[in-house]
């Protein structure tokens, strides 16, 4: 779930303009220039940390320094974050959560679940599912936010080894957004980790509809595939993903598993074959957080 689309959703105001630069719900007339200044400060921040996160993360410090308030600890989290110092971002999150709470700011929900988003790329899944607890428990949540909230617990339950209670929030996803691929790839990387090689074929049908040529799609396809004893379906959906991801992580996932299945298969193996637990399953697994 990214930063912006957190700062977008948490906003009360109508998106007139750019969402990020609306300022939070309650200041008075006098104060809305700035306000409006302040967001578009932290929007500034927000691109400079993609581009040069250890700048975004000094002009934090020099923020918080003035003002010490909401937003210059957000713009010290999102560079922290995009510099991949996950635990140091769960801090200025959770500092920029308690002054949230204390000023009442409408963005205090979708700050404390970026908090247990860093928690959980931290390897803290506890702590980032008692976050994501709070956040679900609100009825302040918009669907599409409640919908990938639920996509972060379930990562937390799987990392907790709670595969019941990471299914019972995929398929409330599902309702939720059933055209995001991602909470399909998901629900079928689960199922298949399960074993529950049906299920996860179905899952994994219903994002291949949505987009034929993803590569983390098309990997995931290929897993399940080796588990019906699926071979020739495998090895097609393995090279489109070779092809589509030839540089990236599924692409290149694909193709040792491709080079893997050759060989086996060469070796003349006796039917059904399957694959060693090297299979590489890097770009769709739901242990896997994606910050």
């Amino acid at each position: 779930m990214s930063f912006l689309l957190f700062l977008a959703a948490m906003q009360a105001a109508p998106p007139a303009v750019d969402p990020i630069l609306i300022p939070p719900r309650g200041p008075e007339p006098e104060d809305q220039s700035l306000a409006l200044a302040e967001a578009q400060r932290l929007l500034n921040c927000i691109q400079l940390a993609q581009q040069d996160p250890d700048a975004a993360i000094a002009e934090g410090a020099r923020w918080a320094l003035t003002d010490n308030g909401v937003d210059a600890h957000l713009c010290l989290g999102v560079g922290y974050e995009n510099q991949g110092e996950w635990g140091r971002a769960e801090q200025s999150y959770m500092q920029a959560h308690a002054r949230s709470e204390a000023t009442n700011d409408t963005r205090q929900l979708g700050i404390l679940v970026n908090a247990g988003r860093m928690a959980l790329a931290d390897g803290n899944a506890e702590t980032a599912r008692a976050r994501f607890d709070t956040a679900l428990a609100s009825d302040q949540l918009r669907d599409s936010v409640r919908g990938n909230v639920l996509l972060e617990r379930a990562q937390a339950h799987v990392a907790l080894e709670d595969g019941t209670a990471a299914q019972t929030d995929l398929v409330a996803a599902q309702a939720l957004m059933p055209n995001d691929k991602l909470v399909w790839l998901l629900s079928a990387t689960l199922a298949r980790r399960q074993g529950n090689f049906d299920e996860a074929g179905n899952f994994i049908d219903r994002a291949l509809e949505l987009d034929q040529d993803d590569p983390a799609t098309l990997l995931e396809a290929g897993n399940i595939a080796i588990g019906l004893n699926a071979y020739g379906v495998a090895e097609q959906a393995w090279g489109r993903a070779s092809a589509a991801d030839p540089d990236g992580p599924s692409g290149q996932a694909a193709r040792r598993n491709l080079e893997r299945l050759a060989a086996l298969l060469t070796a003349g193996p006796t039917i059904p074959v399957e694959l060693p637990d090297g299979l590489e399953t890097d770009s769709a697994d739901p242990t896997d957080p994606q910050p």
